[in-house]
């Protein structure tokens, strides 16, 4: 696949930001959020209507006037962004295949050519030239299109970046069909950094360069497995802790503990010398605080950690996946009191933190891996006018050891993104856990 960069521009917000506006302060968690740009594509069928980069361009720019600090800069030194309207990067581009063509290929797809679809470097953040929201609409030759959107986790997670993307979608939609450019988006709040100050903690460091992701240097790769709603149906079964138990554990706690055991197997078992592993797994706190923390900008998560050491066999599944379900049940416990407990609560979440990033330093622990999940976020929502997406992907993200769930778009199924170095994916694919579930697709 080969893709040709048509334009690069700059989208600067319709309205400028009052000087009120101006600062805006990062909270404790953007502090620890990993400094990568985390990209989302969008893929859309051939239609009769041509691909109108103005409309986009325009309606854009009116949401860029609501969420004001993705039009900012990053200052690293203060830990906060100058939302000086600089503007998002837009880029056009034009992809020399057929848009069927890539998606039939998904089950045996080679995730890093993605990247080509994708406006920026991954690792290209945190510099004050760096844009935080970055665009790029990909025109297939059959007349199908792509939208990707980076945004960088210093500022934002994926519930922030989602609900931006169908904002936008809605108002380029409205403004396509009928004309309407007056669409108003919803308000949202900035004030994360009020209730979690900043406490100048260390990120969660990506090991990324600044240059664009070739798998040949950074010898990682990811690779989507392929669960079906029955062979979830089937790992739930197996990961009861008491078989006797009505009550199985949810579909995705179930499937990042049949791939969990499969990279902690790869990595640790061993009959003679047992090591440490650490998997921590991302808990979105929006709705779990009293009161929820709706329309709420920025990084909002916890942090479930799972500590352990392997046995001579590796991890047993339900004792794995019991694990990781408590330490999420503790996590969302954890969420209802942070707000009412005021500065108690920012004790709590600054300390909790803080021992998660010395744990993952840790010397017995050979290995750390992260679990995030995407699942029941409306990612199949985003209408620009010419229908819902086809496909909504990510991209390789070369991290290794880190797992994505995403909802298949019918909703039974999941993806998992998996990114582990070239070796040891090797050694993962021939795990019998994995060859049961790719035997499956």
């Amino acid at each position: 696949m080969k893709v040709e960069i048509l334009s690069r521009e700059l989208i600067k917000p319709y309205s400028a930001t009052p000087p009120s506006l101006r600062n805006y302060n990062i909270s404790l968690i953007d502090e620890v959020s990993p400094n990568v740009n985390v990209p989302t594509i969008f893929y859309y069928q051939a239609n009769n209507i041509a691909v109108n980069t103005k409309h986009l361009k325009k309606s854009l720019s009116k949401v860029l006037t609501i969420f004001h600090p993705f039009a900012g800069r990053y200052i690293k030194e203060s830990h906060s962004v100058d939302c000086n309207d600089q503007g998002a990067e837009f880029v056009e581009a034009k992809v020399d295949v057929q848009l069927h063509d890539l998606l039939s290929q998904r089950k045996n797809l080679k995730v890093e050519v993605l990247n080509d679809l994708i406006p920026c470097p991954i690792g290209a953040v945190d510099e004050y030239t760096d844009p935080l929201l970055a665009v790029q609409v990909s025109s297939f030759s059959c007349g199908g299109f792509a939208i990707a959107v980076c945004s960088s986790h210093r500022i934002a997670d994926l519930s922030t970046k989602i609900s931006f993307v169908n904002e936008w979608a809605l108002a380029a939609g409205q403004q396509l069909l009928s004309g309407d450019d007056n669409k108003v988006p919803n308000s949202w709040n900035f004030d994360s950094a009020l209730l979690f100050p900043g406490q100048n903690l260390p990120c969660l460091p990506s090991g990324l360069s600044r240059d664009k992701e070739i798998i040949q240097v950074h010898k990682v790769v990811t690779k989507i497995f392929y669960l079906s709603e029955s062979k979830i149906l089937s790992i739930r079964e197996r990961a009861k802790v008491d078989n006797s138990s009505k009550k199985s554990p949810t579909r995705v706690q179930s499937v990042f503990g049949i791939l969990g055991k499969a990279m902690i197997d790869v990595h640790v078992a061993n009959p003679e010398n047992p090591k440490g592993y650490a998997v921590v797994q991302a808990v979105n706190i929006r709705d779990r605080t009293s009161p929820p923390l709706k329309n709420q900008f920025g990084n909002l998560y916890l942090a479930a950690c799972v500590q352990s050491v392997a046995g001579p066999e590796g991890v047993g599944l339900p004792c794995f996946v019991d694990c990781l379900s408590s330490s999420v049940k503790r996590a969302v416990d954890n969420c209802s009191v942070l707000l009412s407990l005021q500065k108690e609560g920012q004790t709590l979440l600054s300390q909790e933190l803080g021992e998660l990033l010395k744990s993952l330093a840790r010397p017995e622990i050979c290995f750390a891996g992260t679990f995030s999940s995407w699942c029941k976020f409306p990612l199949y929502e985003a209408d620009f006018g010419w229908g819902k997406p086809l496909w909504v992907s990510g991209a390789n993200i070369p991290m290794k050891n880190t797992v994505v769930l995403v909802d298949e778009k019918s909703g039974g199924g999941i993806e998992a993104w998996v990114t582990l170095d070239e070796s040891d994916m090797q050694k993962f694919i021939t795990h019998r856990e994995i060859i049961d579930i790719m035997d499956c697709q």
